[in-house]
């Protein structure tokens, strides 16, 4: 097989590798939060199907964005999640020989790291506290300011 056609055939089959899940009807997502509800349609008030856990796969038409309609790779089971808990999942590619290629490869998107409950917890109670300490501050000066229009009346 000469290289030229082996490099068309390789030029086409990564072509075919990538557009494959763009021109797809469903991709393939990986759950990234700890868990998230599926639920019934797209609303929180929804009555919830089951719970996915992290590292679980799906398939969807879109891996972000708000509600997305998922289905479990099985089929058995369908609904709704927030696109934040959705990662496109790893597209297996066979090996093959290296060849060098002109344009670059696409970067992959780095994962957003989601707080677990606890440091939401904790970072609710800081903003909660430097609130309160703003609040009292203000009605300390506030009675200063009081203090000094009465002094400055006295005065005249």
């Amino acid at each position: 097989m000469s290289i030229k056609i082996r490099s068309i055939i390789l030029t086409a089959t990564a072509i075919a590798a990538f557009a494959a899940p763009a021109l797809a009807e469903s991709t393939n997502c990986t759950v990234t939060a700890p868990e998230i509800r599926l639920r019934k349609s797209p609303s929180k008030k929804a009555k919830v199907v089951a719970i996915l856990k992290k590292e679980t796969k799906v398939s969807a038409e879109k891996c972000s964005g708000g509600w997305v309609k998922v289905s479990s790779e099985d089929g058995k089971m369908a609904g709704y999640v927030g696109g934040w808990a959705l990662a496109a999942a790893p597209v297996m590619v066979a090996s093959v020989e290296p060849v060098a290629v002109s344009a670059p490869a696409p970067a992959a998107e780095p994962v957003k790291e989601v707080p677990s409950n606890e440091k939401l917890a904790m970072q609710i109670t800081d903003l909660r506290l430097k609130m309160l300490t703003v609040e009292r501050d203000v009605a300390m000066m506030r009675k200063d300011i009081k203090k000094i229009k009465v002094a400055m009346k006295h005065k005249k």
